[in-house]
């Protein structure tokens, strides 16, 4: 696996704690070197803590959210308003706290066909056309689901073999339909972290980390960037097993 670093504490909060530590060197060292900040975020309950995190008065003083613009790596195909929606989550913990409004909030137009909405995103994530294709963003958050799928990349689906960098696809084990962003444009990022934690997923992390299986997880391998996975103790309490 590519430049992967592990960071490993006690409890979620810890991990969390930590990750947005990093994500805020990461957002201060893009914004000095580029003038803006380009984080995707995920869905997901640990996502949601990180999220409510940030929003904290203290945590927002040590953000630029003036120059940070913000994507979505997946998204299910439900109005905005909907239980399920990412965009919903991420607004109602975090957007709708921030006492300064971010650059730019890029949440997918499921309003939109699939086509219009494909084509919008493309757009944005390329600033219009402007930047090289696949566009590289600087941070992706990714979870890690029990059989190994990341964003909404499912193992044994065509779009794990997409060329263009996002998609909408029928996802059947949850019998939905979602968009996400496809490996091209993950493995552009300068930096990519897994926010891991909960012994249910102690299985996959071993399976990922000693038994190299392959699964979409796995295939997040950026080109140039990093990969730091966070996790917690339970998540990762098969890493320091002897084989």
């Amino acid at each position: 696996m590519p430049e992967t670093q592990l960071h490993v504490l006690s409890t979620t909060d810890a991990v969390v704690a930590d990750l947005a530590q990093w994500l805020m060197e990461i957002a201060s060292h893009s914004i000095a070197e580029q003038g803006r900040f380009r984080l995707a975020l995920s869905g997901g309950s640990t996502p949601k803590a990180l999220f409510t995190l940030l929003a904290q008065e203290s945590l927002q003083q040590q953000m630029d959210w003036y120059h940070t613009e913000l994507y979505f790596g997946d998204e299910r195909d439900v109005p905005p308003t909907h239980y399920d929606s990412n965009y919903r989550m991420a607004n109602e913990a975090l957007f709708s706290r921030l006492q300064h409004p971010p650059l730019a909030i890029h949440r997918w137009y499921t309003e939109y066909t699939p086509e219009e909405a494909l084509a919008d995103y493309r757009s944005h994530l390329t600033d219009h056309g402007t930047l090289p294709y696949p566009p590289s963003l600087d941070l992706i958050l990714l979870g890690l689901g029990p059989e190994g799928h990341t964003a909404s990349l499912f193992p044994d689906q065509p779009v794990v073999h997409a060329q263009d960098i996002v998609a909408h696809i029928f996802v059947p084990t949850h019998q939905s339909w979602r968009y996400t962003f496809t490996l091209p444009l993950i493995n552009q990022a300068h930096h990519i972290a897994f926010l891991v934690t909960g012994d249910g997923k102690r299985d996959i992390v071993s399976k990922i980390f000693r038994e190299n299986l392959i699964v979409p997880a796995t295939l997040v391998r950026p080109v140039r960037g990093d990969v730091h996975w966070f996790l917690d103790e339970e998540s990762a309490s098969d890493l320091s097993k002897r084989k």
